[in-house]
């Protein structure tokens, strides 16, 4: 499976051609495990829109101007200097090497291979959920510590206090509770106490490790939104790649509080918070624990939303299977910045994938930071032309800068043609409507999660109608493919409605486990991969 794929090998020549199914471009992340061509150098780029020089036959001589090439996409004449280095269809550069790894790494996480565990250990996690919580992270301390023992590991508990641990010597490190009220407060006091913060290696500490976490107590109220204050300096400056928070009570204590008059609003201190990980490419991920009582996911749903990280709603007993999915995703490529190339004429109408901060972002300006990706993480572009394609042709590269697991700093470069198309029926011809299929699912699932399930449903269903009517005209390949994704939709459809009927259920004026449950649907589905979608409905 290619990294970059299209709904079809055909591009519309105008808004007509196609009108009510969007024309959509997938990013696979996942491509980024797979070996390409590898260059060790970085591309030589238009200096107007950044598209890269794609082959030699590209360069031209001139003796006024010198050695040169004209952009393929954007038709800028470049003067070229230095060594030749193109991009060809997919390739892997290696702009900046890895760093060093023979100094002391005990405390830094080479390429962000950590995992900063967030727990909740106020009073309400008392009995079976501390507990489950004990038992989960052993299972994932034995889990890093067979597959990978270089992982680096930090612990952060919270209730009424916050507390880091040197897990060298298991010294708690003690937010000071007079700064509680303030993230920059927070901060301050953190970077104060980062010396004595100490996270050690899974593989040579195992069992240190598993005494910490099997010493942990319950006690006191829950001050989640310090706790996560603190793990962000944290993160900063150990260049921790993976955030794990464990909560199953509601934030009541210092800034981030879900209950009683914050100065600051809890939605906009998580989702600032959101986007200073996002910037960091450290991803975090929200495990609720069900208790009956709510704990606003939405709200803290904001955070992974941000991050890339996912989010669960689990009984006590779900719990080893999350934090194992969590414990053994790697993380593919963080500080990820995405850039879209096209040619004049090609606009970027819709994004789906990632945050809406993003998303307005990329429809912008054509390029992101979007924090880090794994191996299940798609993003989609919807593409339109803005007025009538003359060309046979519509180039488009797609360039993905981030930093991979070694601390390697890379560039991979995907580039297409699609031939223009005046009729619906060339388009038809190759038509992928799992493409279409999956950006719509997310869509649907960001609309849901901003609170909007009836514009997620519409969205679902409108898209279902247009593909029911294109397939009395489709090839019989594709009459196939597009039953298989009617079924597909037909399930995300039911999955709102299934939303919809809990939230209806949930009081309205108070946190509740039935709203998190919905919430944790929608970002799930806003995150939905093709394989996810796709793969599942096989088994079924």
């Amino acid at each position: 499976m290619p990294m970059l794929r299209t709904s079809s090998e055909a591009f519309p020549a105008s808004k007509k051609v196609l009108s009510d199914i969007p024309y959509v471009l997938r990013v696979e992340f996942g491509h980024l495990a797979h070996e390409t061509t590898k260059i060790v150098g970085k591309p030589i780029a238009c200096h107007k829109c950044n598209g890269f020089l794609l082959s030699v036959d590209q360069i031209q001589e001139d003796p006024k101007v010198g050695k040169h090439f004209v952009c393929s996409f954007c038709g800028t004449l470049n003067v070229i200097e230095g060594e030749v280095i193109v991009a060809g269809d997919d390739t892997d550069f290696v702009v900046n090497p890895p760093p060093d790894t023979s100094t002391d790494t005990e405390a830094i996480a080479i390429g962000g291979r950590s995992f900063l565990g967030l727990i909740d250990v106020s009073g309400s996690m008392a009995g079976a959920n501390l507990a489950a919580v004990k038992r989960s992270l052993n299972t994932s301390i034995d889990s890093l510590s067979a597959n990978a023992p270089d992982t680096m590991f930090g612990l952060i508990e919270f209730e009424s206090s916050v507390i880091a641990r040197n897990l060298e010597n298991g010294n708690p490190v003690e937010l000071p509770r007079n700064s509680f009220a303030s993230l920059r407060d927070i901060m301050d006091s953190t970077k104060k106490l980062l010396d004595q913060v100490k996270l050690v290696g899974v593989g040579k500490n195992r069992d240190r490790l598993k005494k910490h976490v099997q010493a942990l107590r319950d006690q006191g109220g829950t001050a989640l939104g310090p706790a996560v204050g603190m793990a962000y300096v944290i993160a900063k400056h150990r260049n921790v790649g993976r955030v794990v928070l464990l909560t199953d009570g509601l934030a009541n204590e210092g800034i981030g509080a879900l209950e009683g008059y914050q100065v600051t609003p809890a939605s906009k201190y998580y989702e600032d918070l959101g986007k200073m990980f996002m910037e960091l490419g450290t991803a975090v991920d929200v495990v609720g624990i069900a208790s009956g009582a709510g704990m606003e996911l939405q709200t803290l749903g904001l955070l992974p939303e941000a991050t890339g990280g996912q989010m669960y709603y689990v009984t006590p007993n779900e719990l080893d299977r999350s934090l194992s999915e969590l414990a053994g995703a790697s993380l593919l490529g963080r500080d990820v910045e995405v850039r879209l190339i096209t040619p004049p004429g090609v606009k970027v109408k819709d994004v789906s994938g990632v945050s809406r901060a993003v998303v307005d972002q990329l429809k912008k300006r054509g390029e992101s930071k979007i924090g880090v990706v794994g191996e299940d993480h798609e993003l989609y572009f919807e593409v339109e032309p803005e007025k009538e394609i003359k060309t046979p042709e519509v180039p488009i590269q797609v360039q993905v800068s981030y930093t991979d697991e070694e601390g390697a700093r890379r560039v991979r470069a995907v580039t297409t043609k699609l031939r223009v198309a005046k009729k619906e029926e060339e388009i038809m011809e190759t038509l992928d409507p799992t493409v279409g299929a999956t950006f719509v699912t997310q869509k649907a699932g960001e609309e849901s999660f901003r609170g909007d399930r009836e514009k997620g449903r519409e969205r679902i269903a409108s898209f279902r109608k247009a593909l029911k009517t294109k397939a009395k005209a489709a090839p019989a390949s594709v009459q196939a493919m597009l039953d298989k994704t009617d079924n597909v939709l037909n399930n995300e459809e039911a999955e709102i409605v299934r939303q919809e009927e809990m939230l209806a259920e949930a009081p309205e004026a108070a946190p509740s486990g039935a709203a998190d449950e919905a919430f944790t649907g929608s970002l799930a589905q806003m995150k939905r991969s093709s394989k996810k979608l796709f793969d599942d409905e096989k088994e079924a």
